[in-house]
């Protein structure tokens, strides 16, 4: 009986520490449903890294878990991801920034009221209005117009990358700048 109960107090010691060393060294890899189980165990950097690999095999969620989490570590990846071709990357690195604050995202979180992620829009207008102080609403053509007027506006494709069912006329749906149907078929 004895040795059980040293079994048992051996088991939970490694398990302990085991879980302290995957936690401490981020050799976890990420994933969404760790993520809601055990969200301890899957730290800020091994997102980050996930992000940095590949941003379109996690970065869609791994944004929006580092943005909950309030995690600064992968503004850097997001400042690039915003140029991605990828309409879902470069929309959740903009929401992603614009949470930690970056004024860069602003464009980014105007165009994306065209994207077709539509659920997404109150959050969005919530970071714009956070960032740029303005009241506009879901209005994307008064935005647009608003952040043109600003000093020095960066220039940007609005109807490029959004997504398999982009919010635009339909005479400009005909294909996106990465060559993709813009409407399914």
């Amino acid at each position: 009986m004895k040795w059980l109960i040293w079994t048992i107090v051996a088991v939970t010691v490694m398990a302990v520490f085991g879980v302290f060393i995957v936690r401490q060294k981020s050799v976890l890899p990420p994933s969404v449903m760790g993520e809601y189980t055990s969200p301890s165990l899957i730290t800020d950097e091994a997102w980050r890294q996930s992000i940095e690999e590949d941003p379109t095999a996690h970065g869609y969620s791994a944004y929006g878990i580092l943005q909950k989490r309030g995690s600064d570590v992968a503004v850097e990846e997001g400042l690039r991801d915003l140029s991605s071709n990828d309409a879902y990357v470069w929309a959740n690195a903009a929401s992603y920034l614009g949470s930690r604050g970056y004024s860069e995202a602003v464009p980014y979180l105007i165009k994306a009221l065209r994207h077709t992620a539509w659920r997404s829009d109150d959050e969005r207008v919530e970071l714009l209005q956070q960032l740029t102080k303005q009241s506009i609403g879901k209005d994307f053509e008064q935005w647009r117009n608003w952040y043109e007027s600003q000093p020095d506006p960066i220039e940007l494709n609005w109807e490029s990358s959004l997504g398999y069912s982009p919010r635009i006329t339909k005479t400009n749906r005909e294909q996106d700048a990465a060559g993709q149907p813009a409407t399914p078929p």
